[in-house]
């Protein structure tokens, strides 16, 4: 158990659009991060290294998985104890 909890996706999302500059309207669940928000490389690593200081561990062969807004929440939720997220 971690002394974190996780964010809930609405925040989740904010979070997300100041982050990666991105219009928060546009972020959903099923939005990729490449094709739909336009995140490039330098701005996924920034989104990785924000959660590793919100308490969750970044191990490299995670980053192909987080394809998805919806991915990278799922696995922000499991790396910080809840197995279901809320949306």
């Amino acid at each position: 158990m971690t002394m974190h909890e996780p964010l809930p996706f609405e925040a989740f999302r904010t979070m997300l659009a100041d982050l990666l500059h991105v219009d928060e309207a546009s972020i959903t669940p099923e939005a990729y991060f490449v094709t739909d928000l336009g995140v490039d490389s330098l701005r996924m690593l920034k989104l990785l290294l924000k959660l590793e200081k919100m308490g969750v561990e970044f191990r490299l062969e995670v980053a192909p998985r987080i394809q998805t807004v919806g991915d990278a929440y799922a696995w922000y939720c499991q790396e910080l104890g809840r197995s279901t997220p809320e949306r």
